[in-house]
């Protein structure tokens, strides 16, 4: 009988940003394709739970309370991943913070309104990228890092300039990152998400639904039909190709931005 390997059997990822969307999601998805999972979030209510949740679907998990703004915490949180795993095999950062959608010209004359965007999304990503990256070039296989970002790092909206610049950033900073660690056969891509269709976005549809005299369906389909499949993804929608960057279906590839967003955005 042909039994398929799964896809990441044997190996440690660490989920930063385990919340319930994507996170919840990425975490069922590297259970299921074999490999141990680390949980990191600002708070054990949910990641606890998805750790439980990962143990009945027969997966290992560990639960770890961090602060991807802390770097202390990230400093933690790969040690560990250690202390229980005794590697780092993958990374995938979720860092999100949205706008506080004001114009250049509504903000303070310091930008202290737009820093704390920044600083999650830039740097409080790469404070768990470095003991990460600095773990794996001291194991002979490396490792993958996925960097979960946005299609709005090509195509901004208005009123999002912060969230858009600090996602450009890392999209940069994901090509640099690239270039300078694949010699130690460490991989570093992004996913570039379109719209998610999670509790969050369905809410915000009920919003716009009431603000224009409309139902929540109408506003589905009338944003759905912007992009070429005409559907708006689920988290798990998103699985396959988080997947891919992590796995060794795309050992050849580093430093790109998949763009992932049911033909919205096409490069």
């Amino acid at each position: 009988m042909n039994i398929m390997r799964k896809m990441l059997e044997g190996r440690a990822v660490i989920v930063l940003g385990a919340g319930p969307s994507l996170g919840h999601a990425t975490a069922h998805m590297c259970c299921d394709e074999g490999a141990s999972v680390v949980l990191a979030a600002r708070s054990n209510d949910f990641i606890d739970g998805l750790a439980r949740e990962v143990e009945d679907r027969g997966g290992t998990a560990l639960p770890v309370v961090a602060d991807m703004n802390d770097a202390d915490d990230c400093k933690r949180l790969v040690g560990e991943t250690l202390d229980k795993f005794g590697k780092v095999d993958g990374l995938v950062a979720i860092g999100y913070r949205p706008d506080d959608n004001k114009t250049i010209t509504e903000s303070e004359d310091d930008m202290s309104n737009w820093r704390p965007i920044v600083d999650t999304n830039l740097f409080g990503t790469l404070q768990v990228v470095k003991p990460v990256v600095e773990q794996m070039t001291s194991q002979e296989d490396g490792g993958s890092i996925v960097i979960i970002n946005s299609m709005n790092s090509s195509m901004p909206w208005p009123r999002g300039l912060p969230y858009a610049a600090s996602k450009a950033a890392l999209a940069a900073a994901t090509r640099t990152l690239a270039i300078e660690y694949g010699e130690h056969k460490i991989r570093v891509n992004s996913l570039h998400c379109g719209p998610i269709l999670n509790d969050a976005l369905l809410h915000a549809l009920e919003n716009l639904a009431r603000e224009r005299g409309t139902t929540r369906d109408e506003e589905y389909e009338r944003i759905a039909s912007m992009s070429a499949l005409g559907f708006m993804p689920t988290p798990e929608d998103y699985m396959g190709s988080v997947l891919y960057l992590l796995s060794d279906m795309s050992s050849p590839v580093t430093g790109i931005s998949l763009h992932v967003n049911a033909g919205r955005f096409m490069v």
